[in-house]
């Protein structure tokens, strides 16, 4: 039987983010889910990464079967998998230009200038990125249209979910790290560091979103992931 999937997305995504991804993944046998995370589904609400942890968590514990879970996380999502890949379900870590920390380290280092620029603090306590920024930021490599896509979905982030500690499951389960060589987000050289920690790394030249613009990448490596181990 393959391995189950689970899909966490980053920051002001959503399980949308994923809908390129998916129709590889069904075509292919291989079941898999994209749990919304609170901390964007209420963001308004004060959702905290505890809360999104628990979301993954519950996502994992109704996985059909008994073979072991492939958990993605992308950018933001990478602090969520590092917690929530505690859980017993979970066989390997896949972080997508993702944030792979140390406990209690900061993430600020990791961020571009651009990234911290797009960002706009609302009075509500959420954050959100800036229309006329976030294709240079996050989607530089996609044509118009892709980014329109992606655009029109963002939504606003809770900011509390980089306050809190994570526990660090790529310390005792296996993973790769995936990084994105044209990404404006998070520069190459702190993916390069954090991918270090990693039990295997690869590099891809796209930016920060490859499961909008080139989903065939994403669903490829995962497909395998999931058919072979």
């Amino acid at each position: 039987m393959n391995r189950p999937i689970v899909l966490v997305h980053g920051a002001w995504h959503g399980s949308w983010c994923w809908d390129r991804v998916t129709p590889y993944l069904d075509a292919a046998d291989v079941d898999w889910v994209a749990p919304d995370l609170p901390s964007v589904a209420d963001a308004a609400g004060g959702a905290n990464q505890s809360d999104d942890n628990a979301v993954v968590r519950e996502a994992l514990d109704g996985l059909p079967g008994t073979e072991t879970a492939i958990l993605l996380g992308h950018s933001r999502g990478g602090t969520v998998i590092t917690e929530a890949g505690t859980h017993d379900r979970v066989g390997h870590l896949v972080y997508l230009a993702a944030f792979l920390g140390l406990e209690n380290e900061d993430t600020m280092p990791y961020r571009s200038e651009g990234l911290n620029e797009c960002l706009e603090f609302q009075s509500d306590g959420t954050v959100t990125v800036k229309p006329e920024l976030g294709k240079a930021v996050f989607y530089n490599e996609h044509d118009e249209s892709d980014f329109l896509w992606a655009q029109e979905r963002l939504r606003s982030q809770s900011f509390k979910p980089f306050e809190d500690d994570s526990e660090l499951a790529w310390q005792n389960k296996p993973s790769t790290y995936v990084v994105c060589r044209r990404d404006n987000a998070l520069p190459v050289a702190g993916q390069r560091k954090m991918a270090a920690r990693a039990t295997q790394s690869i590099e891809w030249d796209t930016d920060h979103s490859p499961f909008v613009y080139r989903p065939e990448l994403v669903a490829t490596l995962l497909i395998g992931m999931s058919v072979t181990s």
